[in-house]
């Protein structure tokens, strides 16, 4: 059996082999983008087709939202932004082809480079739980519209290696409408009509950033703070579940309140809480009334919502 030396020795090679490495995200404050599924099965097809046009660079993984995008990438910076930039000017003729009236003037890339392998580690955990934050019927490992599903998932890759449908030369065309992939050969695999991301992201490479899947597990699930803190960097509005914040006000009435349940907290100390949770750990106001059993008016005049 692999020692943990061997195994972290393992996890640094595989970092160093490549790079440099970026997060690379939209504002989430942006208007609705993709609005239903088919949009969502164009924007993950799209791509899919700029990652084979710009082979320099290695998508890691990434999750599309609503209004906004999530990708971990490696290459060179130009070339990372080049992704980019061809992706939103293909997203913008099919948006305008489907008669969908949507402003990308302000669709713009924020980027960061991740220097350490624990900075690759916490960006990769972040971006596979971003849909699932904020889509109830979802987890990490089933949220459809990112490579989040095929990290350490057998059954996955298993639909992957089974599916005949690939993305066409015209289909490919009529998404982008340009000519520009159609000396693209090799074939784009999809699985429910989206391009696979084990068709055009590395995950066995980011898998590789994680000692074992169960240490992928631990950090996707138990290592929020590091998720808080990606999250307030980004300006993210919603990073912690209720069930995850809930353990957070646990942990933090054992040390600061003498374990006393956090319902049962004088009126001081819960508006003490409530101001930590809202400054802290970026609750809103409806989580912070659940969580400590307040009322709306008072949450509210503790904290006014922004008009």
């Amino acid at each position: 059996m692999k020692t943990f030396f061997d195994l972290e020795s393992r996890c640094s090679l595989t970092f160093n082999q490549s790079g440099p490495y970026w997060h690379l995200w939209t504002p989430e404050n942006h208007q609705i983008i993709f609005p239903d599924k088919e949009s969502f099965i164009a924007g993950m097809n799209i791509l899919a087709i700029c990652s084979r046009l710009v082979p320099k660079v290695k998508i890691i993984t990434f999750q599309l939202m609503s209004n906004h995008l999530h990708l971990t990438l490696s290459g060179p910076r130009e070339e990372v932004l080049r992704l980019f930039s061809l992706f939103k000017r293909y997203l913008g003729k099919y948006l305008k082809g489907r008669g969908l009236s949507v402003d990308l003037s302000m669709f713009e890339a924020n980027q960061r480079e991740l220097c350490s392998l624990q900075e690759l580690r916490n960006v990769i955990t972040y971006n596979n739980r971003n849909g699932y934050v904020v889509t109830p019927d979802s987890t990490p490992f089933t949220y459809p519209r990112g490579a989040n599903a095929y990290y350490y998932n057998c059954f996955a890759k298993s639909r992957f290696r089974e599916s005949q449908s690939t993305l066409s030369k015209a289909e490919r065309r009529a998404l982008i409408h340009s000519h520009d992939s159609d000396y693209l050969y090799e074939p784009i695999i999809t699985v429910d009509g989206y391009a696979c991301p084990m068709s055009f992201c590395s995950i066995s490479f980011g898998e590789g950033i994680f000692r074992c899947a169960s240490h992928y597990f631990r950090e996707i699930s138990r290592n929020i703070e590091s998720q808080k803190e990606i999250a307030k960097e980004l300006g993210e509005q919603v990073f912690y579940t209720d069930d995850e914040l809930f353990s957070v006000i646990l942990s933090i009435c054992k040390d600061k309140y003498g374990g006393q349940k956090p319902s049962l907290l004088p009126a001081a100390a819960k508006s003490e809480l409530a101001l930590l949770l809202h400054h802290e750990y970026n609750a809103g106001n409806k989580q912070i009334q659940r969580m400590l059993r307040l009322e709306a008016s008072f949450v509210n005049s503790l904290l006014p919502p922004k008009s």
